[in-house]
C-alpha cells in the first residue's frame, strides 16, 4: 500500500543535507548548464566536436548521425580519393565509399548530410579541389586531408596521387587560399 501525501505537503520543498530542492540547481555555480543539452552522436570524435568548439557554428538542422555512405574502401590504390578515405578512417572519422572523383566529393557528401563549407575547422577535414584548382586534375579535381590548422589560418595538408605509389605528400595553403576551397567536416 502506498502512503498518501496531501497536495500542500507534495509542494513543500524537499529538505536535503546540502540545501533545499526548490526548483533551482544545488551548487548551480558549479554546473555547466550548456553541457546538459549535449547533442548525441554515435562517433566519439564527432560528438566531442559538435558539443565543443563547433556547438554554436553547426548549420541549422544538421544531424551528426546522418548516413555516411561508407560501405568499405572502393577507391583505387594511391589515388587521392583512396588516401582521403584511408586517412579519415585512421582518424576515426566518417567518409563515404562512393563519392566519385575529387571534384564531386563536396556535393556527394552534402547530399548525405555531411557539414560542408569553405572554412577548415579540424584536423581530418577533407579538402575538396575543383577541376584545375591549385594544380589539381583538370578532369577529376582532387581531395586531400587537413593535417594541421596554423594560428594564422593557413593549413597543412596530406595528399596522394597515382604517381606517388601510396606515399602521401604535404602542402601548405595560406588562409586566403584555404578560403577558396571546400571542406567536408563530418
Amino acid at each position: 500500500m502506498t502512503a498518501e501525501v496531501s497536495r500542500s505537503r507534495a509542494r513543500e520543498p524537499l529538505s536535503v543535507s546540502s540545501g533545499t530542492v526548490d526548483g533551482t540547481w544545488l551548487g548551480s555555480d558549479k554546473v555547466d548548464t550548456a553541457r546538459l543539452t549535449a547533442i548525441p552522436a554515435s562517433n566519439a570524435t564527432v560528438k566531442t566536436w559538435v558539443n565543443g568548439p563547433d556547438k554554436n557554428l553547426i548549420p541549422f538542422g544538421f544531424q551528426p548521425d546522418h548516413a555516411t555512405g561508407d560501405t568499405g574502401l572502393a577507391y583505387s590504390f594511391s589515388q587521392c580519393t583512396w588516401w582521403a578515405y584511408t586517412r579519415r578512417h585512421q582518424l576515426g572519422l566518417p567518409v563515404g565509399s562512393h563519392f566519385g572523383n575529387g571534384a564531386q566529393w563536396a556535393d556527394s557528401a552534402r547530399r548525405l548530410g555531411y557539414w560542408v563549407d569553405s572554412t577548415p575547422r579540424h584536423e581530418g577535414d577533407v579538402i575538396v579541389f575543383q577541376r584545375g584548382q591549385y594544380g589539381s586534375s583538370p578532369v577529376y579535381g582532387h581531395v586531400g586531408i587537413v593535417e594541421h590548422i596554423n594560428a594564422d589560418g593557413s593549413i597543412v595538408t596530406s595528399e596522394c596521387g597515382a604517381a606517388l605509389n601510396g606515399h602521401p605528400v604535404s602542402r601548405t595553403f595560406t588562409a586566403a587560399q584555404a578560403a577558396t576551397l571546400q571542406f567536408i567536416h563530418y
